[in-house]
């Protein structure tokens, strides 16, 4: 079977590294598929994600056309498709959803759109969303990431039968290296005097993210053994950094840009927070887990599906500064307690989140829609 999985990657970030870990995993000749990734250019920013797969050994392609030359990138995917000989597209984004629509149309392929969850960011990301909805409802089928995504996917008009949920998952080998203690030194080293215990956050720094609450709630803490350290680049860096500076904790609360080395930083935090408002099924809170380290987190999205309350981490609402002050208090305070829900966490990964089922899951998906397609070919191949 062969899959072309279509995106708009603007950097090598958590819906990237899902996409290859499934490709990557369905190598294996319990399903053996051959798979295809293209990207929108998105200005040349797509490259990252394009030397990723380089490595891992898959072949990407960079579409030629982009904004605003989209009847252009139609046919171009259309010629892809064909001369790929794909069986099924699987899509990934708004964009994608919309030109991989037309092509699978054209071509007869089946289409099957991956949901990751909508942000309402702004004006512009709401006029996209709304866009987004009215492609879901064309999708042959929808794959959700989380079933807070799905309901909401159905309540925006998708038939329910047309969608299935397929959590994201890990590769858990990249966590099972002993942790190197430099990283823990490079994190003390962003503070002039370090903390008895660093506190993790990561993501984008736009609004869905709620690094505002976070800031708020570190100021309101009454502990004060603590520093907190926020990996992630966005928009809304210099306003956060005015409202750290405002609150008086720029000496323990580090905003140290985007790294691509997350993964060795992670096990060397005490509690690491994810604060948004909105969410679909986030990697870096399961990648946290797989690092045995307690999650602290808003309860939106499909984060209850990661999070167990009392077991394996604390689940707060979204958009609570207080809240979230004092679950990050309780859980600074109790080391038995961050314990317990670390190794937890690491068990929830084990048995939930692995790449091979989410692997034969989106493999099943698959070859359910290639089978309709030999079964039934309404549209004609050339």
């Amino acid at each position: 079977m062969r899959v072309l999985h279509l995106t708009a990657s603007p950097f090598f970030g958590g819906p990237e590294r899902v996409i290859l870990d499934i490709i990557q995993t369905q190598t294996d000749p319990e399903f053996g598929v051959r798979s295809v990734v293209a990207s929108f250019s998105e200005n040349g920013n797509s490259r990252s994600f394009m030397e990723e797969l380089e490595k891992a050994g898959f072949p990407g392609r960079v579409l030629q056309y982009d904004m605003p030359r989209l009847v252009a990138a139609m046919g171009e995917l259309v010629r892809l498709l064909r001369n790929e000989k794909i069986d099924v597209l699987c899509v990934h984004g708004h964009k994608s959803r919309m030109v991989g629509w037309f092509a699978a149309r054209r071509t007869g392929i089946p289409i099957v759109g991956v949901s990751h969850g909508w942000t309402w960011q702004d004006w512009k990301t709401s006029i996209y969303e709304r866009i987004d909805q009215w492609m879901h409802r064309r999708m042959d089928c929808v794959i959700c990431v989380s079933q807070g995504q799905a309901d909401k996917v159905i309540r925006a008009g998708t038939p329910k039968n047309r969608v299935v949920v397929i959590h994201n998952a890990i590769d858990l080998s990249r966590f099972d290296a002993p942790p190197n203690t430099e990283y823990r030194r490079r994190l003390e080293k962003y503070f002039d005097s370090p903390p008895q215990l660093i506190v993790g956050a990561a993501g984008r720094l736009s609004p869905e993210k709620g690094f505002d609450i976070l800031i708020d709630a570190v100021k309101i803490a009454a502990e004060r053994s603590f520093g907190v350290v926020l990996f992630g680049e966005g928009f809304l860096r210099e306003q956060l950094q005015a409202r750290i500076d405002a609150a008086g904790i720029a000496d323990r609360f580090k905003m140290v840009g985007f790294t691509d080395e997350l993964d060795k930083f992670l096990p060397w935090f005490d509690v690491f927070v994810q604060s948004s408002h909105t969410e679909g099924f986030p990697c870096v809170n399961i990648e946290a887990m797989a690092c045995r380290v307690p999650i602290l987190a808003t309860s939106v999205g499909g984060v209850p599906e990661q999070i167990e309350p009392e077991r394996n981490g604390l689940l707060v609402p979204p958009n609570d500064p207080g809240a979230l002050a004092a679950a990050l208090e309780r859980l600074l305070g109790d080391g038995d307690l961050r314990k317990r829900f670390g190794d937890e966490s690491r068990h929830r990964v084990e048995t939930g989140f692995t790449c091979r089922e989410q692997a034969r899951k989106y493999y099943d998906v698959f070859s359910a829609q290639s089978a309709k397609r030999k079964q039934v070919k309404n549209f004609p191949e050339k």
